[in-house]
Order: structure tokens, then sequence, then C-alpha cells
């Protein structure tokens, strides 16, 4: 692969020395043929994203204004003003008529009609520039004119229309790139508004593009917007699995920051892999441990689990949830999130021992005896934590789990469920 990638850029530069660039060609060291872009894509120029693109300022916008509805922060009165602000600056009229309505505020009458008399005259002049396109120009430059009409309408927050365009501009546009940032731009308006369907549809439509063409570097963007999904729906395996392959290739800067992205690839990481995995993924990940850094508190988070420390882990793990709580994303999962940290750490700490005193435990995660066995009861009943508590000699007692018979068990119950379920559907269709 890397004398194929020699000999490209060596032809590559002859060919551009000659004046006789047709196309545009992608390469990847695990490319087993490189692949040819269409007549869109080269007008489109598609390039690989570089790090310097910021983030959507939609989305972080949504996290504004999560920040004002959560109320964790004292000064919402300048929270407010920075979300008007912002919405002043871009004329975003739709937004702001759903954001008052849905969050209560007085709406104020002159802005909105100032705002949307420049979107109406910007729309305009995007429209007489599109129908000059269609007298003077070619069928490309038409298809420019309509995209640019639809990020306009994005960025002003009109999701109706916005969405009408897109599925227009989406079923003339023959460039795989531009079918796929159409579709990706699909699915950050969805997180904007919280239309979870929208994600999921746009997402099956951006993989079925790609899984019969299109580049590296849009998969692994893709695969950034799928694990953010995935968190959404908590479903923090499926999340770790597919962050963790966008770690040595994130390229998603609209979506987030890199240190965002690893903020996400940790937390979904810890209570989703063993530890072997765990310590192969993230834990001695360079790309991880290069940021590390600059984020002491998710460093102190996750080195303490790892080399169990247990009073340092609970005492970042605080400080973690907190951060989860404020997270647009991830702030509907905190007890579950706080729930599964807490119950790996015990679980990590019991499988050392076959008996240990309540005491002793307490010592090592530095919590009262009395909470201590308050958080031990409620995950035993549950059956989070295979042990039991002996009141009189103070000591918590390991049970080893035979996995068969629990298996076999689970299956039984399993099967107990779904001829339940048989059952009351044949009644039905009986009736």
């Amino acid at each position: 692969s890397f004398f194929r990638t020699c000999i490209f850029l060596l032809i590559s530069s002859i060919v551009r020395e000659k004046g006789l660039v047709e196309s545009v060609i992608f390469w990847r060291e695990d490319c087993v043929s490189a692949c040819t872009m269409d007549e869109d894509d080269k007008m489109e120029g598609a390039v690989p994203v570089e790090e310097n693109i910021p983030v959507d300022p939609f989305l972080l916008l949504r996290q504004k204004v999560f920040d004002w509805e959560c109320g964790l922060y004292p000064d919402r009165d300048g929270i407010k003003k920075e979300i008007l602000a912002t919405i002043e600056a871009n004329s975003m009229a739709p937004y702001y008529e759903m954001l008052c309505e849905k969050l209560q505020w007085e709406r104020n009458e002159s802005l909105l009609a100032s705002m949307k008399t420049r979107n109406a005259e910007a729309l305009k002049a995007l429209e007489a520039k599109k129908v000059d396109a269609e007298e003077n120009a070619g069928e490309t430059e038409v298809h420019d004119c309509m995209l640019e009409m639809v990020n306009l309408l994005y960025k002003i927050g009109d999701k109706k229309q916005c969405l009408e365009k897109s599925t227009d501009v989406y079923a003339l546009v023959k460039g795989t790139s531009k079918r796929l940032e159409l579709l990706f731009q699909r699915i950050r308006l969805g997180l904007v508004f919280n239309d979870l369907a929208l994600v999921k549809e746009s997402l099956g439509k951006a993989q079925e593009v790609l899984r019969h063409e299109g580049d590296w570097e849009r998969r692994n963007r893709l695969k950034v917007y799928e694990g953010l999904h995935h968190i959404i729906r908590r479903d923090f395996g499926r999340a770790a699995a597919q962050l963790l392959e966008s770690v040595a290739t994130f390229s998603s800067y609209e979506v987030m920051e890199f240190r965002q992205f690893i903020w996400y690839t940790v937390l979904v990481s810890l209570p989703s892999l063993s530890r072997p995995d765990l310590k192969a993924k993230v834990v001695e990940n360079s790309e991880i441990l290069s940021v590390m850094p600059e984020m002491k508190d998710l460093n102190e988070f996750l080195m303490s689990i790892y080399h169990c420390q247990y009073g340092r882990f609970f005492r970042a793990l605080t400080t973690i949830t907190e951060q989860v709580r404020r997270n647009v994303w991830m702030a509907q999962h905190v007890n579950y999130f706080y729930r599964e940290l807490r119950v790996l750490a015990f679980r990590q700490f019991l499988a050392s021992y076959r008996s240990v005193t309540l005491t002793k435990m307490a010592e090592a995660f530095a919590l009262p005896v009395t909470l201590l066995d308050s958080q031990l009861c409620c995950f035993i009943a549950s059956n989070r934590l295979t042990c039991k508590i002996d009141k009189v000699s103070g000591q918590v007692i390991t049970t080893r789990v035979d996995s068969k018979n629990s298996n076999y068990q689970q299956l039984l119950k399993n099967g107990d469920l779904l001829l339940n379920k048989i059952q009351k559907l044949a009644r039905v269709v009986g009736t």
C-alpha cells in the first residue's frame, strides 16, 4: 500500500503539471482498490475534514438551551442573553418562535419581524440566483444554489422547510459526497430538535449510500454520528464500539471537538468493556493519552478505577457525574450511568475476595459503613452483585456464579415470557 501511494502521488503531480486532472481519488492503506469520484464530487472538491472546522453553531446553541433548561447554572439570565444574541445574529426566526413557545419566553415581536424580513430577503436573493443559473449556467450551478437554500433554512432553524428542500435536492444531486453531506445535516437537525426518528432514518440512508460507494473519511464520520445516536438511546456497548473505531481517524469536527469526543468515548467504554479490553483500547490508546493531560478529571476517573484506587474513583465519579448531568445528550442517563459505575467498582473489588469485612471495604471506598451497607443491599436485592452480607460477623461473602446454570435459568425465564406472550396473542386472534 505504501508503494501504491507513492506511485499515485508521483502520477498526480505529473497530471497536474499537464493540466489533465479528470478525477480525484481517495486512498487509504487498507483499500483494495481506488474509487473514482463522479462529476458532482469533482465539482465539490471533497477533501478530508481538518481540525480547524468549527463545531456546528446549531449544536452549540442546543447545548446552551439545555444549560438554561436544566437549571443547574446560577446565571440563567446570562445564558438566556447568549441564546438570544446567537438567534439574532443568525436571524433564526423560526427557531426563536419555537423556543419561545417551548420555554414560555416572552416574544419580542419587533425582533421577530426584523429577522423574518432578513430571511425573506436572503431567500429571495437565492431564488433569483437559482433562476439565473437555470438560464445561463449548468445543472451543477443550479444544484449549488439549491444547496445554499437548504443551508440557509438549516441555519435559521426552519425544520419543515429545510427537510422539504433537502429531500428535493437529494433526489436531484448525483454526487455521493453531496448526498452524504445532506444526510449528515439532516442528522444534526434531528439532534437539535430531538427528532430521533429523523436521526435513525438519515443514518439508515447514509449507511445504504456508503454500502455501495463513498470514501473512507465519510465512513469514519458516520461512525461518530452512529455512536452519538447510540449514546442518546443508552446503548453504551454499541456506542463504545463505534467511537473506539473512530479514535485514530476522528474527523467529525462539525459535531464535537476531539476532547469532547474522547470524553464520550471513555465514559461509554468503562461500563461496556472488560478489563483487558479497557486496557488495550482505552488506557493504552495513544490518541486518548495525548489529550488526558488537558482533561484531569477524566484522567483521574479512568486511572483510579483501572489501578483499583476506589476512594479516588468515587470522588472522581462525583465530579464526572455532575458533568454528565450538564451534558445535553447524556443527562437523561445520569442515574443509569452513576449506578452502573458503582456496580462496576463493587464487582471489581469483590472479585478478589471470598469474604471481606464491611469495615475494610468501607475504608477502601472511603464511604461510611452504613452507606456502603445500604448500597450493597440494593444491588444484591436486584441481582447486580453475587454476594451476601453476614450482619453478625460484619462480612461480605461472595458467591461464584455457575454460568451454565445461570444461563439455563435465564433461558427458562425467557421461554416462559415468550409462551405467555404467544398465549395472549392467540386469545386476541381467536376473538
